[in-house]
């Protein structure tokens, strides 16, 4: 079994894939891919390797795989290879392809071979077998697409197989045979195409398909260019027209050297999906002789041919564009065998040239029948399997088999076998989505007429109470509207009182100003007035000693009186008479001085007492002003303190009236949304009660 196993040549990159299936479209074969994930995976052993999948996806989901860093790697580590150069080279690099060896044999190459001379190798072995043979029809096998195809799916197909190798293989084992020097080299074919690997696989020769897209990514990220390299012949003989082998058409116009008529027995046909369409058919045409009228099918899987291989970058270019070139090379190369000879002596040198490097046996190809691989992934249904799948599909009537493509399969029965398979879903199928769309769409619409009716009773009674409420709220916010505007005039009255109360404290303000200058004045003369009163109790103090002297002096008069009135009762009547009368008055002034003196000194003791009681009281009245004037500065603060308080309130009111202001603007706009509010909720109510009756 592991013969059957193919190589991969393509490679799926998942993170990239956005499972648009525009892949399994494109995909001759569809059963390849598995699109029932995230992503459309494929089995490598069904895939013929086209590339179409590569070409379509826009997002670069799918990757061609080559040998050409293993290539390099070998030139670098200075391994013997010869290169072999497919003919769709002539469509690349402007037409110079024999630049191209020259770039080759720079990074190494030792050898470069002409695959067209190849191909002339092929028209003779198809023709030694067709003389030989003379099968029914010979279907040509350049293509490893097409021949994997066979061996796959149409196994019933292989008997008609041309049994001879492709030109690249045709030019690999002439060098191997007829030049010995290369005999033990590794080879590189340089080829359009990713499914070349699995040829060579298949007859167990080639080391290296290096594709033109590698190439040209290669010479791009070094900046390197083929104009600048001289043009190097092939290191084998000159092809003819077999050059056109890359073109659609090439190899009946190769065969029309030798048949002028090849063309009307030649079926020339291209292309995805007419090529596999026209094979898939191919079997009931030959057993039908009747309807069968060509002995050569040349096929090929690209539109363009090799030209437009999926590993070159021609699929983008209009085909006179890509074909130009290679037509100009097959001029050239027919008129190098006319030179100087008639059209049947080139040909009989060319002829001559081919047979000396063609050998019977050694170009014979054998296939394998592989369709084991596809039946052990693939499960025929039966009418019965197709049916069931059509009628989980909703498919039950002609008109539901669309086969509109839009899943990626031909058909709706394509489709059927996919989903039986595992390969795909109904998900995927537009008429499936559609019906379940409408079913959904009905149940919903039960559930939503179900989940409505729910909620229209709970709705109307909630909105019932709903706009109950948003009406006592109404009524609420037009009371406190009322109340505001009643605060609003009380705190307006309040705030002119206290600005009356403001203007008030202002004046008792100056008052107690007044008052407190007043009494710091009457401190002041009360304590001069207890200084006088001092300076006054010290005065008595010494008119009392005074009067104490005075009293004394009297008593010393009036004893001096007496003594004088005894010293002139002495002295006799003359003398003491006098003396007598002098000393009476001095007694007598002594007696009226000491009475006198008593007289004031009682006075002054009385002045004296009155002076104390009046010091005391000035005393105790300076210790009132004190208190007085303490009193006046506490009250004239206290007033200051109250008038800043007031102040303070006087502000702060204008402030409740502005905030107030403000507090009844917003109480209008709560009482005009309310009312609107009030509305809505009625309207929504009537809506609720009209969305009751939609059907």
């Amino acid at each position: 079994m592991r013969e059957m196993v193919l190589k991969p040549v393509i490679r799926l990159l998942k993170e990239n894939c956005v499972n648009c299936h525009k892949c399994i479209m494109v995909c001759p074969v569809k059963m390849c891919n598995n699109g029932c994930g995230s992503t459309v995976e494929f089995n490598s052993d069904l895939c013929l390797g086209c590339g179409e999948c590569i070409h379509a996806c826009d997002h670069h989901a799918r990757v061609g795989i080559d040998d050409f860093d293993q290539f390099m790697q070998a030139l670098k580590a200075g391994t013997n290879i010869i290169a072999i150069v497919a003919p769709a080279i002539a469509t690349m690099f402007g037409g110079e392809y024999l630049k191209f060896n020259g770039y080759l044999k720079k990074i190494g190459v030792k050898a470069v071979f002409d695959v067209s001379f190849g191909a002339e190798l092929t028209v003779k072995s198809y023709l030694a077998y067709k003389k030989k043979k003379d099968p029914p029809i010979i279907i040509a096998q350049p293509c490893p697409c097409l021949v994997s195809f066979i061996e796959i799916y149409r196994p019933e197909l292989i008997p008609y197989l041309a049994p001879a190798d492709s030109p690249m293989v045709h030019i690999m084992k002439m060098i191997k045979r007829f030049y010995p020097q290369y005999a033990s080299y590794k080879i590189a074919a340089i080829s359009p195409c990713y499914a070349k690997r699995r040829e060579f696989d298949a007859v167990g020769i080639g080391d290296y398909n290096v594709t033109f897209k590698a190439i040209l990514d290669h010479l791009d990220n070094t900046k390197d260019s083929i104009t600048k390299y001289a043009p190097v012949p092939y290191d084998n003989p000159e092809a003819e027209r077999a050059v056109l082998f890359s073109s659609p058409g090439g190899l009946m116009r190769t065969v029309e050297r030798y048949d002028s008529t090849a063309s009307s027995h030649t079926r020339k046909i291209e292309g995805n999906p007419e090529v596999y369409h026209y094979l898939a058919h191919l079997e009931k045409v030959i057993k039908n002789k009747n309807n069968s009228q060509y002995s050569l099918v040349d096929c090929l899987n690209c539109k363009m041919g090799c030209n437009g291989g999926p590993a070159t970058p021609n699929r983008d270019r209009q085909i006179d564009e890509v074909e130009k070139n290679v037509e100009k090379r097959n001029i050239t190369a027919r008129a190098h065998y006319r030179k100087h000879r008639n059209e049947r002596s080139a040909k009989r040198k060319l002829e001559k040239l081919l047979d000396d490097y063609w050998q019977e046996g050694l170009y014979d190809r054998s296939y394998i029948n592989r369709s084991e691989i596809f039946k052990r992934n693939v499960r025929i249904p039966s009418k019965q399997d197709l049916q069931a799948v059509h009628v989980k599909m909703y498919k039950k009537e002609n008109r539901d088999f669309l086969n509109c493509s839009a899943c990626g399969y031909d058909n709706c029965e394509q489709m059927a076998v996919a989903i039986i398979n595992g390969l795909n879903r109904p998900e995927n199928c537009r008429h499936f989505i559609e019906i379940e769309k409408d079913l959904l769409n009905k149940q919903h619409k039960a559930e939503i007429d179900k989940v409505i009716n729910t909620v229209y009773g709970h709705t109307i009674e909630e909105m019932n109470k709903s706009i109950q409420g948003i009406g006592f709220l109404t009524q609420l916010i037009n009371e406190t509207a009322t109340a505001v505007l009643q605060s609003s005039t009380v705190v307006e009255a309040m705030v002119v009182n206290v600005r009356s109360i403001y203007n008030t404290l202002e004046h008792n303000a100056e008052n107690v100003l007044k008052l407190n200058a007043s009494s710091l004045e009457g401190k002041s003369r009360i304590t001069k007035i207890g200084e006088l009163i001092a300076d006054v109790s010290a005065q008595s103090d010494v008119l009392i000693q005074a009067c104490k002297v005075i009293s004394d002096i009297a008593d010393e008069t009036n004893i001096l009186g007496m003594n004088a009135a005894i010293e002139a009762a002495h002295a006799g009547d003359t003398i003491g008479k006098g003396f007598a009368v002098v000393a009476g008055e001095i007694r007598h002034l002594a007696d009226n001085s000491g009475h006198q003196a008593g007289e004031i000194e009682k006075s002054l003791k009385s002045i004296k007492q009155l002076i104390d009681i009046s010091s005391e009281s000035s005393t105790h009245a300076q210790v009132q002003f004190d208190a007085i004037v303490s009193l006046a500065g506490s009250v004239k603060d206290e007033e200051l303190s109250i008038r800043n308080a007031v102040e303070t309130q006087n502000n702060g009111g204008q402030q409740i009236i502005q905030s107030l202001n403000n507090v009844n603007a917003l109480i209008l706009k709560i009482k005009a949304e309310s009312t609107a509010l009030l509305e809505s909720g009625k309207a929504v109510l009537d809506n609720i009660n009209s969305l009751k009756t939609i059907n």
